[in-house]
């Protein structure tokens, strides 16, 4: 189900973030500005990614459809919401240190990315430890966003695979 030439997609949205990191990084923004196009850029990620699972689950209702067609597919996707929204909080973090407090594995960038990685997995999973705690309004919208994710894809697509895929073939058929 997920080829190799739509994974440049879903690594388009990451690029996304690496570039509004390096534009914090390098000073080229003020940090409002940064702050708010990494906050359109991550409401845009999370549109893209409802209507990429739609469309691939559309695109399977018309043949056989086997697990092992769904797992990797599910897998790469969750995947790369966790990192994509990982990278996202490190970003925030990075324009503005007091979106979140907490436990960093370290004071290095790969031990600050890390954490947020975890704290990605956590926040997609719904353990939230609170070991990380986002304070700012942009940081609890980001926090929102992969939740809503990880709700849509979970409970809404996980769950009723068969009956989405039902539905849009039925709606093929007419």
């Amino acid at each position: 189900m997920i080829r190799i030439t739509t994974a440049y997609r879903f690594l388009t949205v990451i690029g996304l973030g690496l570039a509004i990191f390096l534009l914090d990084l390098l000073e080229l923004a003020n940090p409002t500005i940064s702050e708010a196009l990494l906050l359109c850029v991550s409401i845009g990620k999370s549109a893209y990614f409802i209507w990429f699972t739609f469309y691939n689950i559309r695109e399977t209702a018309g043949h056989d459809f086997y697990f092992n067609d769904f797992v990797p597919f599910a897998t790469l996707s969750v995947l790369l919401i966790i990192l994509s929204f990982g990278l996202d909080y490190y970003c925030l973090y990075r324009i503005n240190e007091q979106a979140f407090s907490g436990d960093f594995a370290s004071d290095n960038v790969a031990g600050i990315f890390l954490s947020f990685l975890y704290f990605s997995v956590t926040t997609f999973t719904t353990a939230g430890l609170g070991d990380i705690v986002p304070h700012s309004l942009s940081a609890r919208i980001f926090v929102m966003l992969e939740l809503f994710i990880a709700f849509f894809f979970t409970i809404l697509v996980i769950a009723n695979i068969t009956h989405i895929r039902d539905s849009f073939s039925k709606k093929a058929r007419k």
